[in-house]
């Protein structure tokens, strides 16, 4: 959906990759990893959830990686655009076409909960990137999503124009029947 000058109404991403999941573990510069035992940051959001529970992906985007990532284990890793990045880890698997160098739309599933690499449980290990810098995903500011391309604006404005002013006049109309 887009505004009348063809602005997106939509969010660039979607806010938490999994629904019906509980923060385990938030972003910190500084915790205790349950399994190296040792103080580090922890560059992302952990969400428990039930093992085969579907992960989304945060926007519409390229995969870079869908594999094996060290002790993230099984990680989908998401270019969206030039500026922004998403890590999902300790999958149990990925979607079926989700692989190196596939499309990913916003709201896909990408993969499964799991409890691979370094990983104490079945959860969801999830990165924000700007610029190449880890965020906070739950403080971020999300960007809206890209407004109407610029080879199809005038199209648009062609089309919504006459169909905003029809909406006014009924509006007019409407209230007008009210006062009397």
């Amino acid at each position: 959906y887009y505004t009348a000058d063809g602005q997106s109404m939509r969010k660039a991403f979607i806010r938490t990759p999994v629904d019906f999941a509980r923060i385990s573990s938030r972003f910190s510069n500084g915790r205790k990893h349950p399994i190296l035992n040792k103080i580090r940051a922890h560059k992302g959001v952990d969400y428990a959830a039930a093992r085969g529970t579907p992960i989304k992906s945060a926007g519409d985007g390229k995969v870079l990686l869908a594999g094996r990532k060290g002790g993230y284990g099984n990680t989908v890793v998401i270019q969206h655009g030039n500026r922004y990045r998403t890590l999902y880890a300790h999958m149990q698997g990925f979607a079926k076409g989700v692989r190196n160098g596939s499309s990913v739309k916003q709201g896909q599933i990408i993969g499964y909960i799991g409890t691979t690499g370094l990983s104490t449980g079945p959860h969801l290990h999830y990165e924000f990137q700007v610029d190449g810098v880890h965020v906070d995903p739950l403080g971020l500011k999300l960007p809206m999503a890209d407004p109407i391309a610029k080879n199809e604006k005038q199209r648009f404005l062609q089309l919504s124009t006459p169909l905003m002013a029809r909406m006014d006049d009924e509006r007019a109309t409407m209230l007008a029947m009210k006062s009397e």
